[in-house]
């Protein structure tokens, strides 16, 4: 399986002396939903890890190459501009005027039927 190509068009800068956001493309396509993203863009895993712009701040999604869709990977925060992907963990600055770091862990949904094993439990 080839890594996903990832470009942009049209990064516009964000508030007065804001970031520049802009559309992304995966494969030549944007993902679902009418986002503006933050650059870089990260692939990790055949994923696309992107820092989403939402009024107030960005969150971190994950982008199915295949699918296009977004999940949500962490609540809004004030900034987050990707750096890199280091095991499972997102490296980001979250500051616009600085270069403070912080991180956050992927967590993949489980599913369906581990869920329910984990809530009630084996039986035997």
């Amino acid at each position: 399986m080839a890594e996903p190509t990832i470009s942009w068009n049209d990064i516009l800068e964000v508030g007065q002396g804001g970031p520049g956001c802009g559309q992304l493309f995966v494969n030549g396509k944007q993902p679902k939903g009418a986002f503006r993203y933050l650059p870089p863009a990260l692939v990790h895993d055949g994923h696309v890890y992107a820092s989403t712009f939402v009024p107030g701040g960005f969150i971190v999604c994950e982008i199915d190459p295949d699918t296009l869709a977004r999940r949500e990977v962490t609540a809004r925060l004030p900034y987050a501009r990707l750096q890199a992907i280091e095991g499972d963990d997102i490296v980001y600055v979250d500051r616009h005027d600085g270069d403070s770091v912080s991180r956050v862990t992927i967590r993949r949904p489980q599913p369906f039927l581990a869920r329910l094993t984990g809530r009630f439990g084996k039986r035997g």
